[in-house]
């Protein structure tokens, strides 16, 4: 018998968790999703793909209807999971996109760059009645260069690590239909607030190069506010890291050569078409 799972998420990984799911036989029955995201992620949503599927999808915790679900899941969700949602199933675990228990809260991929952490990764654990406090199921660890993170950059490699771990999670429940759990080191554990996350956005005047670059790099993620200068009469300066303005320019500049090519009315030559072309001489 399939297992019954409810899924509350947003963003495209929720997606991905949730067409995973689909595929692999489990019976999503009930979903939590609003059903627009912001204009500048990519479609579909995860409200418009659960209603496709002829998922039950509601919009608030407080519309679900199914009670006895094996699993409660949260996927990138990002209120507090209410307790009257988490006894809908047997377990209610959620997936959060940073290595716990040191990265709690908003700024996990902001603070890994900050404090240049040579590692970072993500967790699936129990939730409880506070935001990343419960018990640990499975934390996966990679290895960064924090001198090259973005926190853009760092949220795509997060996000995909996390799809393997939420596929060794269900694959382990599927076969034991239980979890190891162990309690979170109170000691090791910490939460980053809102507005904390905020401050740390500030680059003081006396920065240094190479502190503000790394500041700009740990808050770099368009369209949100990035790093800034605060000028005595309170005007704000954004701060574009070095790193990102090198990526922006091969995306804008990428196709230079195809365009001119088309303009001149030649055929779009291979790269090694082009080396050939060249006289030896000049090789």
């Amino acid at each position: 018998m399939s297992k019954r799972v409810i899924l509350l998420g947003s963003k495209p990984g929720s997606v991905a968790a949730l067409l995973f799911m689909v595929q692999q036989g489990w019976d999503v029955v009930e979903v939590v999703a609003t059903p627009d995201q912001a204009a500048w992620l990519p479609g579909p949503t995860l409200h418009q793909v659960a209603s496709a599927l002829g998922i039950r999808t509601v919009l608030k915790q407080d519309q679900l209807e199914v009670v006895d679900a094996d699993l409660v899941i949260s996927y990138m969700f990002r209120s507090l999971v209410t307790q009257a949602t988490l006894n809908r199933g047997r377990f209610a675990i959620n997936f959060h996109a940073g290595p716990l228990p040191a990265f709690g809260g908003w700024a996990f991929y902001n603070v890994a760059i900050l404090e240049e952490s040579p590692d970072y990764g993500c967790t699936c654990h129990v939730m409880d009645n506070s935001f990343d406090t419960g018990p640990l199921v499975k934390v996966r660890r990679f290895s960064i260069e924090s001198n090259l993170e973005t926190a853009l950059s760092l949220e795509k490699k997060a996000q995909k690590e996390m799809g393997l771990l939420f596929r060794e999670v269900m694959d382990e429940f599927e076969c034991e239909n239980q979890f190891e759990i162990v309690q979170q080191p109170a000691d090791q554990m910490r939460y980053l607030n809102k507005r904390d996350f905020e401050i740390l956005k500030r680059i003081p005047l006396g920065a240094s190069k190479m502190d503000a670059d790394r500041i700009a790099r740990a808050f770099w993620y368009p369209p949100y506010e990035i790093a800034y200068y605060e000028l005595a009469n309170g005007t704000r300066v954004e701060v574009i890291p070095e790193i990102a303005k090198n990526e922006m320019a091969h995306g804008l500049h990428e196709s230079d050569l195809t365009d001119l090519l088309l303009a001149f009315d030649i055929s779009t030559p291979t790269s090694q078409d082009l080396v050939d072309l060249v006289p030896k001489h000049l090789k």
